[in-house]
């Protein structure tokens, strides 16, 4: 895991009890990165069985500017034992535990393939992003050079939606690669009680530092659609500390937007009437999701895994990239048509609790565990295979 807080590693605790109950026991190897809290319920939901070490993540750094790139290639290498220290973790780790797989939780994170490499293990490889030019995140491969490396160093490698698997689809057999939707603990979210009459309340979740999230949008869709209450929840940086979050907060206040600051996401869905996702280059959306899993509607955009999870005119209304008048017209509908948002949130809960569910997903990857598991990574290989991933 290349982290203990994040999406991603929500997606991978939660696999840990369906699989468990498969007859799958997991140990795992993290990075140091999460808080301390965080880590803890990495014990706790692995048993003890946790070894924190620097890993590192081979994606470009596209959010630095340039000239910091190298400083921050290097701090990696040192950071991880030039590399080495990593994969010894995480094969030293396998080794104590017994391993008969590894499974990386994000593509960001390349030790896991090469420690499958040296023990002659399967290795499943998490896609949870999107990646190639132009996309959020960036490798130091791509197309038929990235897919030549992931065949060496992956048995199956697992996308989070169709979005994140397009990177692959076209270079990588078919038999390595499967498509399962992250799961969610959805019972949670239907037990939340709605809310009767009173103004409408629209809201969106999304940390006011992550650039990607593009809250402008939200904002502008906000002062075109009057007639609700305009909500924006997440973790929100100190004044002063992150110029791209003073300026959501300036654009908020100037459009009538409250800042509500992080909420636990039961309680920003039982706030809301609607939820609005405003991202097309995220793979998944998980909070998405969660609000389907409270009846709540979704008016969110055709890009990324938000366009696949959600149904537009069944589950929610989608509008193309980058357009606050296109949201601006599908609250406008939501704000005066209750019985629409009604329907809608139904509709997106029985979906949610089809395809979403943490057994759901449990499923299909133990399914492709028993791939994995057929059809080891080569092994034989040296230490010197890393020069493969150099930047």
């Amino acid at each position: 895991m290349n982290g203990a807080g994040g999406g991603a590693a929500l997606s991978t605790l939660g696999l840990i009890d369906p699989l468990r109950k498969k007859g799958v026991e997991s140990c795992i190897v993290c990075d140091e990165a999460g808080s301390a809290e965080e880590r803890e319920a990495l014990r706790e939901a692995a048993r003890g069985q946790v070894t924190f070490t620097p890993l590192y993540w081979w994606n470009a750094k596209i959010r630095s500017k340039v000239w910091k790139r190298p400083a921050l290639e290097v701090r990696q290498w040192l950071r991880t034992g030039l590399r080495v220290g990593e994969v010894g973790a995480v094969v030293s780790a396998a080794r104590r535990w017994g391993a008969e797989l590894i499974h990386t939780n994000t593509i960001l994170t390349p030790a896991g393939g090469f420690a499958a490499q040296l023990l002659g293990l399967g290795h499943v490889w998490h896609l949870r992003e999107l990646i190639g030019a132009g996309q959020p995140f960036q490798l130091p491969l791509e197309g038929r050079a990235l897919a030549a490396f992931m065949k060496a160093h992956a048995s199956v490698v697992i996308a989070n939606s169709n979005a994140s698997a397009a990177a692959l689809r076209d270079v990588l057999p078919a038999e390595r690669l499967a498509v399962v939707p992250n799961g969610i603990d959805l019972e949670a979210f239907g037990r939340i009680g709605r809310r009767s009459g009173g103004h409408v309340v629209i809201g969106m979740v999304a940390n006011l530092s992550s650039r990607v999230k593009k809250h402008e949008l939200f904002v502008a869709a906000a002062r075109q659609a009057p007639g609700a209450e305009y909500r924006l929840y997440g973790h929100a940086p100190a004044e002063g500390s992150d110029a791209y979050a003073d300026e959501v907060r300036r654009k908020a206040e100037a459009g009538g937007v409250r800042i509500m600051g992080f909420v636990d996401a039961r309680a920003v869905m039982a706030e809301l009437d609607v939820l609005v996702h405003t991202a097309d280059g995220e793979s998944f959306g998980r909070t998405v999701v969660e609000a389907m899993a409270a009846g709540l509607p979704v008016v969110g955009v055709a890009g990324g895994g938000v366009g696949e999870t959600v149904v537009h005119g069944e589950t929610g209304l989608l509008a193309p990239p980058d357009s606050s008048e296109a949201l601006a017209v599908h609250l406008r509908t939501l704000i005066a048509d209750p019985s629409l948002r009604k329907r809608l949130g139904a509709a997106g809960r029985e979906r949610a609790l089809r395809e979403y569910s943490l057994s759901a997903c449990g499923d299909r990857v133990a399914d492709v565990y028993k791939r994995a598991l057929k059809a080891p990574v080569e092994s034989g290989a040296t230490i010197f295979s890393l020069l493969g991933v150099l930047p």
